[in-house]
């Protein structure tokens, strides 16, 4: 059995894409509700947030981080110089280079996604692609 996330959104079209092109999901289902995303490692679906918790929840634009939100997706990248750009052309952002730091064999940054949800890229740290 895969892990599994879901994630709900107020944007479905536009957080399929991001989720999809950031970090290479296939998407195996998508209807005007739900969007299920597939990886070798897992799954994550995407559901459209009841219209009245939509109405109340504002996107700013640029997103804002929502920290109180306790979950943060976390996805390996080869490189997070190479993925910055993908996730600021779709809506996301990435915190700034200098706030990166290594844990457990792996380069780490935060960032967020289109609706401001918490990500964290992780890039193999070369002791550790060596080993």
């Amino acid at each position: 059995m895969r892990a599994q996330a879901v994630i709900y959104v107020k944007d479905l079209a536009r957080m399929t894409a991001f989720y999809e092109q950031c970090f290479g999901f296939a998407v195996t289902h998508s209807d005007a509700s739900h969007a299920q995303l597939e990886s070798d490692a897992w799954a994550l679906q995407l559901v459209s947030a009841p219209a009245e918790v939509a109405a109340a929840t504002a996107i700013a634009v640029p997103p804002r981080r929502r920290a109180d939100v306790p979950l943060k997706l976390a996805f390996q990248v080869a490189s997070i110089d190479a993925a910055a750009p993908w996730l600021s052309r779709l809506g996301g952002q990435l915190d700034d280079a200098q706030t990166r730091w290594s844990s457990s064999g792996f380069l780490r940054c935060d960032g967020i996604d289109p609706e401001g949800n918490v990500i964290q890229l992780l890039e193999r740290s070369e002791r550790e692609a060596t080993t």
